[in-house]
């Protein structure tokens, strides 16, 4: 557990305090436990760092490390193009002043590339992940959410028909229906264990106001 944690009494927290306390106790405890029954406990399949905090020194601004195997790119060839694979991937959850509300929806970006037809791949919106929030509701916690993104890494779940709620990168989805499934190519974890992660990248505290670029989109 991030020990900044212990800082904060739910009992004490009101409103929109005590929201962000829970989805951060959440978090934490699901990313904790991951460190716990990792292999390397410096590598563990799901981490965070804190990038932004409120007034009170609640978080308002996530970055998820995902560590798995998972579609970032396809070759530049003609097709059928076969997937390029990498194994750390990071995103970035804000929670905008507004949230929760119905118009205050988190907004979830990829920061490194993805290849995933619910995901932006490139553009002025590059990253950005489509996660029907409007209809799951307020209700929907950020730990289920970021588990639901690594669904999405892992091929688990996707949607690239051309239907409702339509894919948020349409030039991946064609590639998913004319050349990943005919191929095989999006099977790659479905039922398979996580592979061993790389050693080169650190492991997040859990608790980091670094400065970085930011990136405003919308859901």
């Amino acid at each position: 557990m991030n020990p900044a944690i212990n800082n904060f009494n739910l009992k004490e927290l009101k409103g929109r305090d005590a929201r962000l306390f829970q989805e951060w106790k959440e978090l934490d405890a699901v990313c904790s436990k991951r460190k716990a029954n990792s292999p390397n406990p410096f590598k563990p399949s799901l981490s965070y760092i804190i990038r932004r905090k409120n007034a009170v020194g609640l978080p308002t601004e996530f970055e998820i490390w995902y560590r798995c195997k998972s579609i970032v790119g396809v070759e530049d060839t003609q097709p059928p193009r076969k997937p390029i694979f990498g194994d750390l991937h990071k995103m970035s959850v804000v929670l905008p002043n507004n949230y929760p509300s119905a118009d205050g929806n988190p907004v979830f970006t990829f920061l490194t590339d993805i290849w995933h037809p619910n995901i932006r791949s490139s553009g002025s919106f590059k990253g950005h992940v489509c996660l029907t929030i409007k209809e799951m509701g307020v209700l929907a916690s950020i730990k289920d959410l970021v588990l639901r993104v690594e669904r999405y890494l892992k091929y688990q779940m996707y949607h690239a028909q051309n239907t409702y709620p339509y894919p948020e990168d349409q030039g991946v989805a064609e590639w998913v229906r004319e050349e990943g499934e005919p191929n095989g190519w999006v099977k790659f974890a479905q039922d398979s264990p996580e592979p061993a992660p790389k050693p080169e990248s650190p492991t997040p505290s859990g608790d980091e106001d670094k400065p970085k670029k930011k990136i405003s989109l919308s859901i």
